[in-house]
């Protein structure tokens, strides 16, 4: 009796043309293989390799029709590295150079010694198993290369230095850079100076100590644009658990950032002249009541007769109107300065670290700033009323305010007394010639 044998994961085809020695073999084996495919020609043994391709062969050599070597040596042509055990009685021997010269990974001879048998059947069955196993993780590997090479998201694996190793279409079709042209390269190739030196020092920092680290980069195309991306970047490891490279995934949200920057303009700004508006205005006003920005000086202006430019020519020229007057007022005052539009025919100006004289200069600049562009406007424009006053602390900005919105009325108020006695001229008025103080009667 035949001690327990263990059983195989694999398919095997047994070829043999005599029928008492295959009926006894064939049970045998079928208790210690998967699936069992007999044959009793080496042709029939050739059809059913060729209709399921079994993990093992073992034949006899002796067969009509087609005998075993003819078989193998077909076979060897579908497959060069099929596991082949031959049955061979003594006076077969003739024909071990014949199986030497096709790579025959095991031998036997007859009478079969089923425990030998099972023994060598073992051996080829561990090299199938290998052969699957190997087979499985190059069909893994192909499928995860393909996901990686199709997936909707930029992907890059990088050296440990950042020299990029790989990069995916979608990465191309982004960046505008072929593959030839960033492998090799170091991922500086994308980087834009928009982002501050800590956003880079934070990345390595967090990677080299093998954490994943994520956030918001610009970076530049190949043509220069710049793009935003949410980045992801994970350390991988082998199988010790070394970290050996980057996988860099990122997604494109650039129209995301230009909708959220259109969207934080329009919410400070005024859409008709760009200026910033009345919300704006209050939300730096009420800030630099706690700021170390004084004296501060503001500056109110108004626009004389517009309402009589929107209903004697359209609102088409009024706009017009109100944005030549926004381009002077930009063109008459610093970049720090906060230049408003606060109502329909209103701005105001806060000026930081500007006291009365400066602040009378700006003055100055908005009345040839507007004469130049009233030259452009001479059949709408009638003039611009101006108010100025100056905070040197905080508990002065409030009613620098008032006074200023005040002067400005004066002003107006003043232009129309003269307009009532006398034709009024078509340049700019502004406030008398004496400058009020914060210590004003009127105040």
């Amino acid at each position: 009796m035949l001690p327990t044998l263990p059983r195989h994961d694999i398919t095997l085809l047994y070829v043999e043309d005599e029928h008492s020695a295959r009926e006894q073999v064939s049970r045998l084996l079928g208790q210690i293989v998967a699936k069992l495919y007999v044959a009793s020609t080496g042709k029939e043994g050739l059809e059913l390799y060729h209709a399921h391709s079994p993990d093992v062969v073992l034949t006899d050599i002796m067969m009509p029709v087609m005998n075993g070597l003819d078989m193998v040596r077909e076979i060897r042509q579908i497959s060069s590295d099929c596991q082949i055990i031959v049955l061979s009685a003594y006076r077969d021997t003739e024909y071990l150079l014949d199986c030497i010269t096709l790579g025959i990974n095991q031998y036997s001879q007859k009478p079969v010694d089923f425990a030998q048998l099972a023994q060598l059947i073992g051996r080829c069955s561990e090299h199938a198993l290998l052969k699957k196993q190997l087979k499985r993780q190059d069909d893994q590997i192909y499928l995860l290369s393909q996901a990686m090479e199709q997936a909707p998201a930029p992907v890059v694996i990088t050296a440990l230095d950042g020299t990029v190793e790989y990069v995916n279409v979608m990465f191309c079709r982004v960046t505008g850079y072929d593959p030839k042209e960033v492998l090799g390269q170091n991922m500086r190739i994308l980087k834009s100076d928009l982002n501050p030196p800590e956003v880079y020092q934070a990345l390595w920092q967090t990677i080299i100590a093998g954490k994943e680290w994520e956030s918001e980069l610009a970076n530049c195309r190949k043509n220069g644009q710049i793009y935003w991306e949410w980045v992801r970047i994970s350390p991988l490891r082998d199988s010790r658990d070394n970290m050996v490279k980057y996988l860099k995934v990122s997604q494109d949200i650039t129209e995301r950032k230009n909708y959220e920057e259109n969207l934080h303009f329009l919410s400070t700004h005024d859409p008709l002249t760009g200026l910033y508006n009345r919300s704006y205005f209050d939300a730096v006003f009420k800030r630099m009541i706690t700021s170390p920005d004084y004296p501060v000086s503001i500056v109110v202006a108004d626009i004389d007769g517009l309402k009589q430019v929107n209903d004697t020519s359209g609102h088409d020229k009024g706009d017009q109107v109100i944005r030549k007057t926004a381009e002077s007022l930009v063109a008459a005052f610093r970049a720090s300065d906060v230049v408003s539009r606060i109502g329909g025919d209103e701005f105001a100006v806060l000026l930081p670290h500007t006291d009365e004289e400066p602040a009378q200069a700006a003055v100055d600049r908005i009345k040839g700033e507007y004469n130049n562009t009233r030259k452009e406007l001479t059949e709408y424009a009638h003039g611009l009323s101006v108010g100025i006053a100056t905070a040197r602390q905080a508990s002065e900005l409030e009613q620098a305010l008032k006074l200023a919105d005040e002067r400005m009325y004066r002003d107006k108020f003043e232009k129309k007394k003269r307009a009532a006695v006398s034709v009024s001229d078509d340049t700019i008025k502004f406030a008398p010639g004496k400058k009020d103080s914060m210590d004003d009667k009127n105040y």
